[in-house]
């Protein structure tokens, strides 16, 4: 039934996944997280998420991010068919990744993350076949940069340029500097103007090497925490072989922008080595791969019954990790 409703390119989805992102965030509504201190965050995510400080605010601007950004994630995915068809799964996938840890459930850096994380991915599907593709690439890294100076763990996302450029483009040596350049331009603008305040130190030492200077450990983790990973996993290793052995099957285009999307997946979990704290949250980082490797498996599992029952485990799961976190 709702992976029926969902496969499908009904126009009616754009105001049933709204609903369904609020129904699933009534967790956060009823329950709110405090507003997390940002003097240790990165620059970016302290310059635009330390001013709200209203927890109601802070909850419903990342609600509407999260809505916006599974919207964007599916037009990504449509538009670089990287799906057999055009479908709204992928948006609801994202978005109950991204609400399955009540961590999410406030302005979270690595929501803000996200968003320059697939503007980048979108610039790089896009570069595939150009002429030339100097700017896309500059673009993209710009963007996975930005992306690292709201959630510093997301600086593992910078191989995948180097991936897309194996991937997607023959070789080129002028797009391999170019995509250095971009990295490289969001880190010096920043670092520049804390030199100019003497706060440079401030930058390097409270923010970024801070996540190098403590030892990772794991949260209080709850038997549902391991319950809800264990059916997330589970799923994914099931869309993963399902994935793998239709690889040989569809356009190059398709073949390509599932390729790098793996990357993003192996970065995404390289993400978590240097978070603080093994948690729900830093899960998160996986939502994009993840949400259109669910997709592909079930919109390509022959028995229908199977898929319901699997998306609604999926779902229970997390029902069950958010009760629990309450």
């Amino acid at each position: 039934m709702f992976v029926s409703f969902f496969k499908s390119n009904n126009a009616s989805a754009y105001i049933f996944i709204p609903v369904f992102a609020i129904a699933l965030w009534v967790f956060g509504f009823i329950h709110p997280v405090a507003v997390p201190a940002v003097r240790h965050a990165m620059p970016f995510y302290e310059l635009l998420a330390g001013p709200v400080s209203n927890t109601w605010l802070s909850i419903s601007l990342a609600l509407i991010l999260i809505i916006g950004e599974a919207f964007f994630l599916n037009y990504i995915v449509n538009e670089n068919e990287i799906l057999t068809r055009p479908s709204f799964l992928p948006a609801v996938l994202y978005i109950i990744f991204m609400s399955s840890n009540k961590a999410m459930y406030i302005l979270h850096p690595l929501i803000f993350g996200n968003f320059f994380l697939m503007l980048a991915i979108h610039r790089l599907l896009n570069s595939y076949r150009k002429e030339k593709a100097f700017s896309h690439f500059f673009d993209a890294a710009f963007l996975i940069s930005i992306a690292s100076l709201f959630y510093f763990p997301y600086v593992v996302f910078f191989p995948i340029l180097a991936a897309a450029l194996v991937i997607l483009r023959p070789f080129n040596w002028r797009e391999w500097i170019i995509s250095l350049a971009g990295i490289i331009v969001p880190y010096v603008l920043v670092a520049t103007v804390y030199y100019l305040r003497n706060t440079l130190d401030y930058l390097l030492y409270d923010k970024m090497f801070l996540y190098f200077s403590k030892q990772l450990h794991f949260g209080n983790l709850s038997g549902s925490f391991y319950f809800t990973n264990s059916v997330q996993l589970s799923i994914l290793i099931l869309a993963s072989a399902r994935l793998f052995t239709g690889l040989n099957t569809g356009s190059q285009k398709t073949k390509k922008g599932i390729v790098l999307l793996i990357w993003v997946l192996l970065a995404g979990v390289a993400s978590i080595s240097i978070t603080q704290e093994v948690s729900t949250s830093c899960f998160s980082a996986l939502s994009i791969p993840a949400a259109v490797f669910y997709a592909h498996y079930f919109m390509n599992l022959k028995r229908n019954w199977l898929a319901e029952v699997l998306f609604l485990l999926f779902v229970g799961s997390i029902i069950a990790n958010l009760i629990t976190e309450l």
